[in-house]
């Protein structure tokens, strides 16, 4: 099963707001506040990397208050 690390930038003073809703997305499996330039890392798994994809472009970029992403395809 595809796995990647979602690295994420959000708006200050946004992080728990973010993570609460990165936690009800079926996809994401795990998240966590960071330090440093990405505020949170989220764990997605799917069946498929496009719906990875999916997952980041059409659920967590269009939550308010992310300002960026970076995604980590995990090759295990």
């Amino acid at each position: 099963m595809p796995t990647a690390y979602v690295m994420i930038a959000c708006d200050y003073g946004q992080e728990e707001q973010v993570l609460e809703e990165l936690k009800a997305i079926d996809r994401v499996k795990e998240v966590h506040g960071t330090e440093g330039h990405y505020d949170i890392v989220a764990e997605v798994q799917s069946r498929t990397t496009d719906e990875i994809n999916s997952t980041v472009s059409e659920k967590i970029r269009r939550i308010s208050g992310v300002r960026s992403t970076l995604i980590l395809l995990a090759q295990c």
